[in-house]
Protein backbone atom coordinates (compact mmCIF):
# COMPACT_ATOMS: atom_id res chain seq x y z
CA UNK A 1 0.00 0.00 0.00
CA UNK A 2 1.31 3.40 -0.89
CA UNK A 3 1.16 6.40 1.37
CA UNK A 4 -1.55 9.03 0.83
CA UNK A 5 0.19 12.39 1.38
CA UNK A 6 -2.60 14.38 -0.27
CA UNK A 7 -6.19 13.82 -1.26
CA UNK A 8 -8.92 15.68 -3.14
CA UNK A 9 -12.54 14.58 -3.41
CA UNK A 10 -15.93 16.03 -4.16
CA UNK A 11 -18.41 15.67 -1.34
CA UNK A 12 -22.02 14.85 -2.00
CA UNK A 13 -24.46 13.79 0.70
CA UNK A 14 -25.31 10.11 0.90
CA UNK A 15 -28.69 9.19 -0.58
CA UNK A 16 -28.95 6.28 1.89
CA UNK A 17 -28.59 8.64 4.87
CA UNK A 18 -31.21 10.99 3.39
CA UNK A 19 -33.61 8.06 2.89
CA UNK A 20 -33.05 6.83 6.43
CA UNK A 21 -33.75 10.35 7.72
CA UNK A 22 -37.08 10.44 5.90
CA UNK A 23 -38.09 7.01 7.26
CA UNK A 24 -37.21 7.97 10.84
CA UNK A 25 -38.97 11.34 10.46
CA UNK A 26 -42.15 9.64 9.25
CA UNK A 27 -42.03 7.22 12.17
CA UNK A 28 -41.50 10.13 14.58
CA UNK A 29 -44.41 12.00 13.00
CA UNK A 30 -46.71 9.01 13.38
CA UNK A 31 -45.63 8.08 16.92
CA UNK A 32 -47.81 10.64 18.77
CA UNK A 33 -50.89 9.19 17.08
CA UNK A 34 -50.36 5.88 18.89
CA UNK A 35 -50.66 7.63 22.25
CA UNK A 36 -53.62 8.82 24.27
CA UNK A 37 -52.39 12.41 24.23
CA UNK A 38 -54.84 15.20 23.45
CA UNK A 39 -55.42 15.90 19.75
CA UNK A 40 -53.73 19.32 19.86
CA UNK A 41 -50.60 17.83 21.45
CA UNK A 42 -50.46 15.01 18.90
CA UNK A 43 -50.70 17.52 16.06
CA UNK A 44 -48.02 19.74 17.61
CA UNK A 45 -45.63 16.84 18.23
CA UNK A 46 -46.07 15.49 14.70
CA UNK A 47 -45.54 18.93 13.19
CA UNK A 48 -42.47 19.50 15.34
CA UNK A 49 -40.93 16.14 14.39
CA UNK A 50 -41.63 16.53 10.67
CA UNK A 51 -40.61 20.21 10.59
CA UNK A 52 -37.34 19.54 12.40
CA UNK A 53 -36.56 16.65 10.08
CA UNK A 54 -37.34 18.77 7.01
CA UNK A 55 -34.92 21.48 8.17
CA UNK A 56 -32.21 18.93 9.00
CA UNK A 57 -32.66 17.18 5.66
CA UNK A 58 -32.46 20.48 3.75
CA UNK A 59 -29.21 21.38 5.54
CA UNK A 60 -27.81 17.91 4.87
CA UNK A 61 -28.72 17.91 1.17
CA UNK A 62 -27.24 21.40 0.55
CA UNK A 63 -23.76 21.37 2.14
CA UNK A 64 -21.79 24.61 2.30
CA UNK A 65 -18.71 22.96 0.83
CA UNK A 66 -18.54 20.78 -2.28
CA UNK A 67 -14.88 19.75 -2.39
CA UNK A 68 -12.44 18.65 0.31
CA UNK A 69 -8.70 19.03 -0.24
CA UNK A 70 -5.75 17.98 1.90
CA UNK A 71 -2.26 18.82 0.71
CA UNK A 72 1.03 20.18 1.94
CA UNK A 73 -0.71 23.36 3.14
CA UNK A 74 -3.26 21.42 5.22
CA UNK A 75 -6.99 20.95 4.87
CA UNK A 76 -9.00 23.26 2.61
CA UNK A 77 -12.73 23.26 1.94
CA UNK A 78 -14.05 24.57 -1.38
CA UNK A 79 -17.48 26.18 -1.27
CA UNK A 80 -20.18 26.22 -3.96
CA UNK A 81 -18.67 29.34 -5.55
CA UNK A 82 -15.22 27.74 -5.86
CA UNK A 83 -13.59 29.72 -3.04
CA UNK A 84 -11.17 27.82 -0.82
CA UNK A 85 -11.29 28.12 2.94
CA UNK A 86 -8.59 26.93 5.32
CA UNK A 87 -9.85 24.35 7.77
CA UNK A 88 -8.57 22.29 10.66
CA UNK A 89 -9.66 18.69 11.03
CA UNK A 90 -10.98 18.78 14.57
CA UNK A 91 -12.17 15.20 14.95
CA UNK A 92 -12.81 12.02 13.05
CA UNK A 93 -14.43 8.72 13.91
CA UNK A 94 -14.74 5.50 12.02
CA UNK A 95 -18.10 3.86 12.69
CA UNK A 96 -18.03 0.55 10.85
CA UNK A 97 -18.28 1.42 7.17
CA UNK A 98 -19.04 5.07 8.00
CA UNK A 99 -16.44 7.77 8.48
CA UNK A 100 -17.47 10.93 10.36
CA UNK A 101 -15.25 14.00 9.89
CA UNK A 102 -15.52 17.35 11.67
CA UNK A 103 -13.66 20.47 10.49
CA UNK A 104 -13.40 23.89 12.11
CA UNK A 105 -13.27 26.69 9.55
CA UNK A 106 -13.66 30.45 9.29
CA UNK A 107 -16.93 31.02 7.39
CA UNK A 108 -18.78 28.55 9.58
CA UNK A 109 -17.96 27.36 13.04
CA UNK A 110 -17.81 23.75 11.86
CA UNK A 111 -18.46 21.51 8.87
CA UNK A 112 -19.33 17.88 9.41
CA UNK A 113 -19.22 15.15 6.81
CA UNK A 114 -20.46 11.59 6.89
CA UNK A 115 -18.56 9.50 4.34
CA UNK A 116 -20.41 6.34 3.37
CA UNK A 117 -19.79 3.65 0.75
CA UNK A 118 -22.36 5.28 -1.57
CA UNK A 119 -20.93 8.80 -1.62
CA UNK A 120 -17.20 8.14 -2.09
CA UNK A 121 -15.45 5.51 -4.20
CA UNK A 122 -13.56 2.70 -2.45
CA UNK A 123 -10.06 3.79 -3.51
CA UNK A 124 -10.56 7.37 -2.27
CA UNK A 125 -12.06 6.08 1.00
CA UNK A 126 -9.05 3.82 1.52
CA UNK A 127 -6.64 6.70 0.85
CA UNK A 128 -8.59 8.95 3.21
CA UNK A 129 -8.47 6.36 6.00
CA UNK A 130 -4.70 6.00 5.48
CA UNK A 131 -4.25 9.77 5.56
CA UNK A 132 -6.27 10.07 8.76
CA UNK A 133 -4.32 7.25 10.40
CA UNK A 134 -1.02 8.90 9.48
CA UNK A 135 -1.94 12.45 10.50
CA UNK A 136 -3.87 11.88 13.71
CA UNK A 137 -5.47 15.18 14.83
CA UNK A 138 -4.82 16.37 18.38
CA UNK A 139 -8.43 15.73 19.39
CA UNK A 140 -10.33 12.69 18.17
CA UNK A 141 -13.08 13.14 20.72
CA UNK A 142 -16.78 12.80 20.28
CA UNK A 143 -18.39 14.63 17.38
CA UNK A 144 -20.76 16.92 19.25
Amino acid sequence: MRSAPSIVFDYRPSPAVATATVVVALAAGLAPWASAAPLALRIALSALALGGAAIALHRYRAPAFRRIVCGASGWRLVDRDGREHAAVLHAHRRLGSLLALDWRCAPRSHFRVLVTPDNLDADTRRRLVLLLARDEPPETGALV
